[in-house]
């Protein structure tokens, strides 16, 4: 069983309980919405008013996906075909649910599934078609539904990769609606994902991506090894900074609050905090695993060392107790030859038993021979033979007799005394007289040989047992034969099944990789020939699959007197992922330089003290231009180069960041040349998980220009406000110009206008019948020109009075005061037949005085330019318009009047400029001039459309 067959089961269960968890959320979200639907529950449908509804298709299909996802769980569990078979129903109809409505937008059909269940009222917001689901939406549906399918049949990397494309589908809707970007959750012309829809297709793809969490490409992800945890604390960052630091962005950009330029760079340098945070957070994390894993070498270590002596312990006691055995042979041998044993013999007519014993007997039993072998009787040795013993005897003289041959045979005594020894005798038939048959021969005491036996045989089981259970394989090559004797821990290793185990030398050099070989061997020869003190080497070794396998070897060799080895005797440990440990390290440490040493700003590290420089970034030498080295070999000579009015401000910074306060400072440095630089300096502690300060990371970067542009920004200010005052002091004389050329038309101009009039006007009623006719009409014209001008004089005073009177802003009724506009016009001509369009309740914040003068101009336009309409129209309404800040209201006085050529619309708003004569159409062209000038100190826009012949419609718009 593999590691990964073991540990996945302890991760396995919780994520399938997330998984059936997230089922059930999106089913209860799709069955609250039906009931949102059913009883019309408006926040239940789209959450927020103005927002988009959840369709009751979707709701329908988050309430089957969730429940077909939940029985997929529980049949995995309990294998009950009735449920696997309402699952699989349930997903075909989820996947029939995004097909139909796919086909519906692809060939612009519609199969009346839509509202089919409950209608939606038309015109509702972002909907093409009422109850219909958006375009993505019907795609997430489907590939979710194939992914249940897909389930099924294990086909779980191409399940996964659907339930991913949905999530990604979801998560940019989801963005959308947080970022406030329309076009990622609306694709126009068609229906909108809903803000629930989003997190409801997130939550289900979450469920169908951890249902099966083992297999597919997913169990890279969930894997309880380095890989899989780290990957499970990077994804949450990947997913949720770009989001948030683009919604920053996003804020401070559409609010104004920075410029676009500065908001790009503030984005640039949270991405690489934020990556040098997961960088520094991976290193601490792969260094607290390497420490474990040295910590276990060492311990690993201390193990062999001990193995070791014990090793060697047991073989001085081997060695002494073969150095015993032999002196007991040589012992044995003296005994035989001075006959120290017993000397017998045996005779068939007493079946086999002893006839005759010899005095070595008493040596052995420690017995008197007498009491053994009485006068009466002959002696027997049957008495002191173990009885389970005493067939095989009788087996092996019998054998021997037999087969002409001499016998061996070893069994028990017990002596008198309760002592049971074990004896050796030896023995061959021989003929006395030709006649009788006896066995004569050699007995002698083996008893202590026997315990050796039984204590070699106990050793050697405990020294298989041993190699066996340890962790490591262990090896011992023999020089006589050439030949490595392996632990089943070696096979097992690579993966291979023993059918011995030894192998040869050549067996081994060939398991080698090709570019460790001649290395490795080396080494061995080098320490067997007393050139290198110690034999330690970390190589590859050949699976049986064709991999390789890193190892780490350590072994001692015994010599001769003369030198030559005798044997060899080591150990190997597996440490192939230490070593894949120790490249995603060096491949983590080379992305983090690649990133550090390649940016504009200058990264740097430092002891929590500040009294140590652990790394810096090359920048550092084109800002300062000092040298790196220098840094490091005295830390604070950083801030030799700092101008003396920054210092104790920069100091008394740098204390309070020992304590635990972030640094963010900007100062002059005067470089070894005599230029001065500005620096923006952002420095920040790392604490340990006890709170401590580790160390100290920030980043410096050379504002210089940023900070010459500022001084000329501030130049320009100070320009400008002088500017600003001198042009407000020129505003101020000409507005008393102004005010007293108003003074002077109005009672100056005014007085002789009166007279002409009033004297034209006498000399028509006291004089006509003096008058001829062309006497007359020069009369008329001449009280008709005065008339004209007085109006001009009055539009004129008008206009000026616009630009200077004080706004008093109120809310406005438009509507009500285009009412009484109209009633007055429409007394004043009761013979004309107008149709006045006035929508209600059209409210402003504006002047009440200034906007009345807006509305009397434009409706006494409306109602002049339609006087030639036998019936006339106009119409007071508003729209709904949009601009790049805001959603607004624009205003609209339309006629079916003479209208004018849109070519000369430009003019329209000049002072004294007509596009109808004066006979035509009486009027002095400046009232809508004071019609822009009002509309413009309400902050608003006015324009104009117009067909000739066919009327024309006037805008405006107040900002509120």
């Amino acid at each position: 069983m593999t590691r990964t067959q073991i540990d996945h089961p302890k991760l396995d269960f919780p994520v399938r309980h997330l998984s059936s968890k997230l089922s059930m959320s999106t089913a209860l979200i799709g069955f609250f919405v039906l009931l949102g639907w059913i009883f019309n529950l408006s926040f239940l449908k789209s959450i927020l008013p103005g927002l988009v509804t959840m369709k009751v298709n979707t709701a329908l299909g988050f309430l089957l996906g969730g429940i077909s996802l939940w029985l997929w769980h529980e049949n995995h569990f309990r294998k009950r075909s009735h449920l696997q078979l309402v699952c699989q129903i349930l997903a075909v109809i989820v996947i029939l649910i995004g097909l139909l409505t796919l086909i519906q937008y692809s060939f612009n059909v519609n199969f009346g599934i839509d509202q089919l269940v409950i209608k939606e009222k038309e015109n509702v917001i972002a909907t093409s078609y009422p109850g219909r689901m958006a375009p993505n939406t019907a795609i997430c549906f489907f590939w979710l539904g194939l992914a249940l399918i897909l389930l099924r049949y294990s086909l779980t990397s191409i399940a996964q990769s659907l339930a991913f494309s949905s999530f990604l589908i979801a998560v940019v809707g989801l963005v959308g609606y947080i970022l406030r970007i329309s076009s990622f959750y609306h694709l126009a012309p068609f229906t909108g994902m809903a803000l629930h829809t989003s997190i409801s297709f997130i939550l289900f793809s979450s469920g169908i991506l951890l249902a099966s969490s083992q297999h597919g490409w997913m169990q890279e992800v969930m894997s309880p090894y380095l890989g899989g945890i780290i990957a499970r604390n990077i994804f949450p960052l990947v997913i949720g900074i770009p989001i948030l630091t683009s919604g920053l962005f996003l804020s401070a950009y559409r609010s104004d609050f920075i410029p676009i330029e500065i908001g790009f760079v503030l984005r640039g340098i949270i991405n690489i905090v934020v990556l040098g945070g997961v960088v520094w957070w991976n290193a601490r994390y792969l260094n607290n695993i390497d420490k474990k894993y040295q910590n276990l070498q060492q311990s690993l270590q201390e193990y062999n060392d001990n193995l070791e002596a014990r090793v060697h312990e047991r073989t001085s006691q081997l060695e002494a107790t073969n150095r015993d055995l032999i002196d007991s042979r040589h012992q044995l041998s003296n005994l035989i030859n001075t006959l120290p044993g017993i000397v017998f013999s045996r005779s068939v007519n007493n079946n086999w038993s002893i006839d005759s014993i010899s005095d070595g007997y008493l040596s052995i039993i420690s017995e008197c021979k007498k009491e053994l072998c009485q006068s009466e009787q002959k002696c027997t040795f049957q008495d002191l033979i173990v009885e389970e013993d005493y067939p095989k005897i009788i087996a092996a003289i019998q054998t021997a007799i037999d087969n002409k041959i001499a016998y061996e045979v070893e069994y028990r005594i017990v002596t008198q005394c309760g002592h049971e020894k074990w004896l050796w005798e030896k023995g061959i038939e021989t003929s006395i007289d030709g006649d009788a048959q006896i066995i004569q021969g050699f007995i002698t005491e083996i008893t202590s040989l026997k315990a050796t036996e039984e204590a070699l045989r106990i050793s050697e089981e405990r020294w298989r047992l041993a190699t066996n259970s340890a962790l490591d394989a262990i090896w011992e090559w023999d020089s006589f034969t050439d030949r490595t004797t392996l632990s089943e821990r070696w096979f097992s290793l690579l993966g291979e099944n023993p059918q011995s185990f030894t192998i040869t030398r050549l067996e081994w050099e060939q398991r080698l990789h090709p570019d460790d070989r001649e290395r490795v061997i080396k080494n061995v020869i080098d320490y067997l020939t007393h050139q290198a003190p110690r034999y330690h080497s970390e190589y590859r070794l050949r699976h049986r699959d064709g991999s390789y396998k890193w190892v780490e070897s350590q072994a001692v060799a015994q010599w001769d007197e003369q030198g030559k080895p005798l044997r060899m005797l080591g150990s190997i440990a597996d440490i192939t992922e230490r070593k894949q440990t120790e490249q995603a390290l060096r491949e983590s440490e080379a992305k983090f330089r690649e990133i550090a040493e390649n940016i504009r700003e200058v990264f740097h590290i430092n002891s929590a003290d500040l009294s140590q420089m652990l790394y810096i970034s090359p920048c550092y030498e084109e800002i300062w231009g000092r040298s790196c080295e220098s840094v490091y070999q005295k830390p604070d000579s950083w801030s030799e180069s700092m101008h003396p009015d920054d210092r104790a401000r920069v100091f008394a910074a740098c204390e309070c960041l020992i304590q635990g306060q972030p640094l963010q400072e900007e100062y002059r440095i005067i470089r070894p040349e005599g230029d001065i630089r500005w620096v923006s300096a952002r420095v920040f502690p790392v604490y340990s998980q006890s709170g401590q300060i580790l160390r100290h990371v920030g980043i410096a970067a050379d504002i210089t220009k940023r900070k010459q542009a500022e001084l000329e920004i501030k130049r320009l200010n100070e320009e400008l406000e002088e500017r600003v005052q001198q042009r407000t002091a020129q505003i101020t004389s000409a507005n008393k110009e102004l005010e007293a050329f108003s003074y002077s038309v109005s009672h100056d101009l005014r007085a002789p206008l009166r007279g002409i009039d009033g004297f034209s006007k006498t000399l028509l009623e006291r004089y006509t019948d003096k008058l001829d006719e062309r006497g007359k009409h020069y009369l008329t014209r001449i009280r008709a020109g005065t008339q004209r001008m007085g109006e001009l004089i009055d539009d004129l005073l008008q206009l000026s009075r616009v630009t200077r009177l004080e706004m008093r802003l109120t809310q406005v009724n438009l509507s009500a005061m285009a009412q009484q506009i109209a009633q007055h016009l429409s007394e004043s001509e009761p013979e004309r037949r107008v149709e006045w369009l006035i929508s209600p309740n059209l409210i402003v914040q504006g002047d009440s005085q200034l906007l009345r003068i807006v509305m009397e101009n434009l409706l006494n336009n409306a109602w002049k330019f339609t006087s030639k309409k036998t019936q006339a129209t106009i119409e007071l309404t508003s729209m709904k318009s949009e601009s790049e800040k805001r959603d607004h209201l624009t205003y609209m006085i339309r006629d079916n009047g003479v209208g004018f050529d849109q070519t000369y619309v430009n003019k329209l708003f000049q002072a004294f400029q007509r596009l109808h004569s004066v006979e035509e159409f009486p009027g002095t062209g400046i009232g809508l001039a004071t019609v822009q000038r009002i509309i413009s100190r309400h902050g608003g826009d006015v324009w104009a459309n117009a067909v000739v012949e066919e009327g024309a419609t006037f805008y405006f718009t107040v900002q509120s």
